[in-house]
């Protein structure tokens, strides 16, 4: 980074409210940002393929995550399923408190061991 965007970036952080700093703290932590009372934009029910391509998992993936229960599937007609987006989103924020896949005897598996899920 140059001096002169380094410079730019310290003098509008002491300008800065504590709410704008902590926002750009979100920001720089990767974390999703929504402005309070303000609602989310975008479709509120994901159909599979959607929600499968935002996590980068495949299909039948999600429909792996749907059957441990670890996210609910809202079925509108017989056989027309959809998934909240903030369900999406609290998933792949690490929200759900997912962690590596065991084994039945208990055991991590060696793909989730070297670094898989944490």
């Amino acid at each position: 980074m140059n001096s002169e965007l380094t410079n730019s970036i310290l003098h509008a952080l002491l300008k800065a409210s504590d709410e704008r700093k902590e926002l750009a703290l979100k920001v720089l932590h990767g974390e999703p940002i929504q402005p309070a009372g303000e609602p989310a934009i975008g479709p509120l029910l994901l159909g599979m393929g959607v929600a499968a391509e935002l996590l980068g998992v495949s299909r039948p993936t999600l429909w792996r995550i749907l059957r441990a229960g670890k996210i609910e599937k809202i079925e509108l007609f017989p056989g027309f399923y959809r998934v909240r987006r903030t369900d999406i989103e609290a998933l792949a924020a690490g929200k759900l408190g997912l962690t590596p896949y065991r084994s039945r005897r208990g055991r991590l598996r060696k793909d989730a061991a070297k670094g898989g899920a944490s």
